[in-house]
């Protein structure tokens, strides 16, 4: 078992921005609660499955060998997925972070890898535009197929790149025919044919269906990587949880009573996370807020449980592994709205105004 290391960064994407959510709150915490709140968000746990996803893509990248090889006749690909929050997202962004440039050589700009963002309706036309993006070449998009498609297979000549990274590569077989997907992985085929780069397509689980559309898949496949959740019974799994929590309670500066690592609260914060590392975090981070908002000095379960409701986005059947959360009472006051009141009936201009709309008469 990896012993659970902390290297700060994390709910942030790869350009330093939180999510909608999370930057909500941010944005209306006072000075100490800022500084709680992003202690808890920078914390990215490097641990088993974050070790062997960097082992298995510096490995795809090491095989692309050299562009003048002669024995390199090829690319290879492999598929990275798992259920949403596993992790994948985070392991790629530190991996193109530490392979991928941009380098200033005396040749120009050198990008060994990249990674692209797959758009939520993928066509050929803007996974191209992705692809130049990612290349930082944004002046070069067309509405032009044929166009970017040259663009794209240019840049990634000058700029040398070995491997390409296909985020939420999911988009292109979710919700989507068979055919559409074949053409899709067909085009992007033509784009990349006759090169020795490396593709890592990553997104959940629906993406094993590739395999099944595009047939040279297999001929090219190094393996996949299935990035799993944190399983409660199973004994190594279990043990690895306990080091997480661990890890977790030492880093927060507000703390968690009972501590996290304890046998109980690491078995409670599985019931609540699924196993599943980004959920950790966002619990956490609920909880922390909650509890700088009460005064309290340390982060109770009674915090942890009303972040779990507020996670639990449209789960209504799941039971609170937290217990009741505590009713968050506050001094009833009355005020008076007279914004768009009538002074005379105190009723409601809105209420007693009659367009000529209203009528049911034909004029």
């Amino acid at each position: 078992m990896t012993e659970p290391r902390i290297n700060i960064v994390a709910m942030q994407d790869e350009n330093g921005m939180y999510p909608p959510d999370i930057a909500s709150m941010l944005s209306t915490a006072d000075p100490r609660e800022l500084e709680l709140l992003k202690k808890v968000g920078r914390l990215t746990i490097e641990q088993s499955r974050y070790e062997e996803g960097m082992e298995w893509l510096n490995d795809l990248y090491n095989l692309a060998g050299s562009k003048d090889d002669p024995t390199v006749h090829e690319g290879w690909a492999g598929l990275m997925y798992g259920v949403s929050g596993a992790g994948k997202s985070t392991i790629l962004r530190h991996f193109v972070k530490e392979r991928g440039g941009p380098f200033e050589t005396p040749a120009g700009v050198r990008r060994p890898v990249i990674r692209v963002s797959t758009p939520a309706n993928p066509n050929l036309v803007n996974i191209q535009q992705a692809m130049l993006i990612a290349l930082d070449c944004e002046g070069l998009m067309s509405t032009d197929a044929s166009d970017m498609r040259l663009a794209v297979q240019r840049q990634l000549k000058e700029q040398d790149v070995r491997m390409i990274v296909f985020d939420e590569f999911t988009h292109i077989v979710e919700d989507r025919s068979e055919k559409f997907a074949t053409k899709t992985m067909r085009g992007l085929k033509e784009i990349l044919n006759e090169s020795t780069y490396r593709i890592v397509m990553a997104g959940t689980e629906e993406l094993i269906s590739v395999h099944r559309l595009y047939g040279q898949m297999q001929r090219r496949s190094v393996g996949d990587l299935h990035v799993r959740p944190f399983d409660w019974e199973d004994e190594d799994d279990r043990e690895e949880w306990l080091g997480i929590m661990d890890t977790i309670q030492e880093k927060m500066i507000l703390k968690v009573e009972p501590e996290l690592g304890s046998d109980d609260m690491a078995r409670h914060m599985h019931q609540a996370t699924a196993g599943i590392m980004d959920n950790i975090m966002k619990l956490v981070f609920r909880a922390t807020s909650f509890a700088h908002r009460d005064g309290a000095e340390f982060v109770g379960k009674g915090h942890l449980a009303q972040a779990f409701e507020r996670l639990r986005r449209g789960d209504d059947e799941s039971v609170n592994p937290f217990g009741k959360p505590p009713v968050r009472r506050r001094k009833p006051t009355a005020k008076d709205d007279v914004e768009n009141e009538d002074e005379k009936t105190n009723l409601s201009k809105r209420k007693n105004k009659r367009d000529d709309d209203d009528s049911f008469e034909k004029s």
